[in-house]
């Protein structure tokens, strides 16, 4: 138990971290924008350089620690040999090798975004395209593969009872509240609003990393009888 606990610890402290990532990233005024790509021109003129930095430093941090939140549903898999079981441990791995380095690519491209609208360039998707596609989209590719694997085989997991866990649990997966809280950014284009649609992925792994702390201490006696 006190194992669990702490990894879960760990994990609500590394989502936490990403976030603050991702709000020093996106977190910036885009009123007024007529599409996606002005709404990020604008917030790219606003963050300074020292800003971006320090938004790929907390989440080069924070994606890999928070990975042992999600390793404890694996550790409380009734059966870990099974094929579903593996295949959750491994897009684990898979998630903390990537994640981090997905955060810093995200970081370089409002750095290119940035660059490109000071050295005066109008195509900035033309621009952005041919600087950066080369390796954005392999990189890109290889991370939401990964990230597929990751919330269906958690959802697998939950909803089949192969875990301690209720199967109504399976609605605390990343996957819905990264489209739950991208909604909520949307109904906004402050700061906050676009800080909040940043952060879909690491503020909804720290809501599920403290649900299930929350159902351990409440079970906690059950559990170890």
């Amino acid at each position: 138990m006190s194992k669990t606990v702490k990894y879960l610890i760990i994990g609500i402290t590394g989502g936490i971290l990403t976030m603050i990532g991702d709000c020093l990233l996106l977190g910036a005024d885009s009123t007024g924008a007529a599409d996606a790509i002005e709404k990020y021109s604008m917030i790219a003129s606003q963050v300074s350089y020292l800003r971006i930095g320090l938004a790929g430093s907390f989440g080069f941090v924070g994606i890999p620690v928070s990975f042992l939140g999600s390793y404890v549903l694996y550790m409380l898999t009734v059966d870990k040999d099974t094929r579903l079981a593996k295949l959750y441990r491994y897009s684990l791995y898979g998630f903390a090798a990537t994640g981090g380095a997905i955060h810093i690519i995200c970081c370089y491209l409002v750095t290119g975004l940035k660059k490109d609208m000071e050295a005066g360039n109008t195509d900035l998707v033309m621009s952005v395209f041919e600087e950066q596609a080369g390796y954005l989209i392999p990189c890109f590719a290889l991370f939401l593969t990964i990230y597929g694997i990751h919330v269906v085989t958690m959802f697998l997991l939950v909803i089949k009872k192969k875990t301690a866990f209720p199967a109504w649990f399976c609605v605390f997966n990343p996957l819905i509240f990264k489209i739950l809280i991208n909604a909520v950014g949307g109904l906004g284009t402050n700061a906050f609003f676009n800080g909040l649609a940043c952060s879909n992925m690491s503020l909804g792994s720290t809501i599920i990393f403290a649900v299930w702390l929350a159902a351990i201490y409440r079970r906690k006696a059950e559990w170890e009888q």
